[in-house]
This record gives C-alpha cells, sequence and structure tokens, in this order.
C-alpha cells in the first residue's frame, strides 16, 4: 500500500541510539562522580561549624579566666571596682566585636541537589549555550526523555552545576560548567 510508511509506527529510540546516531559521547558517570566528590571535599564545612559547640563554650571559659585574673591582680577585692567592671565590660565589647565583624567564619555543609527541568528554561539557567544546544537536539530526539540539573549548594550559593539527560534508568551527562567556564563537555566521537 501507497500510506503504509506513514501509519507504521517507530521504536521509541533509545538515549544511547540517539548519542552514537549523533556522535556524542557523554561526560562518563567516573569523571561526573570524582568531580562531585572534589567539589564536596572542596566546598566542605569549616572546622568551627563541624565544631559549633566548642567556640561558646571557649567564650564563656575565657570570660571566667579573665574575671579570674582580674581578681588575682587585685588581691580578690570586690568586684564591684572600676577595673574589675572595665576588664568585663571590654572583654565582653571584644567579643561582640569579633563576632560582629564576620573575622570568625562557620561555613555550612554543601550538599547536590537534583531537579528536573524544562527544556525551554535552560538559557534562563545560565547553561552554557554549547551544552544547551546538545540538551535541546538530545532531548526533542529521544521521546519521552527528561533533563536533570545538579547543584552543588552551600547555604544559598549554587557552585558547578551539572545537566543530564535521562530516559528510564539510562543517564548522559552533557556538561559541568562555573558560570561561563565549561569544566566538562560531552563531545562529538
Amino acid at each position: 500500500m501507497p500510506f503504509d510508511a506513514l501509519v507504521t509506527t517507530t521504536s521509541p529510540r533509545t538515549l544511547s541510539e540517539a548519542l552514537e546516531d549523533r556522535g556524542i559521547v557523554p561526560v562518563s558517570p567516573e569523571v561526573l562522580a570524582t568531580h562531585k566528590r572534589a567539589q564536596l571535599e572542596k566546598f566542605g564545612p569549616s572546622v568551627s561549624y563541624r565544631l559549633q559547640a566548642p567556640p561558646p563554650i571557649a567564650l564563656v571559659a575565657s570570660g571566667l579566666i579573665a574575671g579570674a585574673i582580674t581578681a588575682a591582680i587585685k588581691g580578690l577585692a570586690l568586684p564591684s571596682t572600676p577595673s574589675a567592671f572595665g576588664v568585663g565590660l571590654a572583654w565582653m565589647f571584644l567579643t561582640v566585636l569579633v563576632a560582629a565583624s564576620g573575622l570568625v567564619r562557620l561555613r555550612a555543609c554543601s550538599r547536590w541537589e537534583e531537579r528536573w527541568i524544562p527544556a525551554m528554561s535552560l538559557d534562563g539557567l545560565g547553561v552554557p549555550e554549547s551544552i544547551g544546544a546538545t540538551a535541546r537536539l538530545l532531548h526533542r530526539e529521544v521521546r519521552g526523555s527528561s533533563l536533570i540539573l545538579g547543584e552543588l549548594v552551600r547555604e544559598e550559593v549554587v557552585l558547578d552545576p551539572y545537566l543530564l539527560l535521562a530516559l528510564g534508568d539510562e543517564q548522559a551527562c552533557l556538561g559541568v560548567w562555573d558560570g561561563t567556564q565549561i569544566i566538562y563537555r560531552a563531545n562529538p566521537s
């Protein structure tokens, strides 16, 4: 029949087939896993964040020690003497000044977060054009596929995002970038 070609259904393409047909070699899962581990180590929590209880204890203890030293110098005079009051006030002022100035910073833990995104929003999310073009092309060709944006988040800052194309159990990393700098990218073979 002349119209048989119009009504035949084609089997859905797999992600592997689409990559192979286009000659695209994705970023290997091992490279992505190594990068993710390295970034977690690089942007891990500060020592003071991991040990949050000791700094307040140390401040209270240092205040008590300052009071004891002042009392020893004055020969255990009445605590209402101007010098003991002045040392205590100066210590409290210094503690507040150090805390408010940001000299002691508590850097929180970093974590990887992944979320599904529509292909049309790639430009608005800061995906580099070369990675975004490959993602849009493959997303159109592989019906049922989804795009996953992974981001390293520390507090509210997003670091080193990556983009995955997923279909069922298959995933292909299309790129990793930092701002405008592309770190890894799916390359033509």
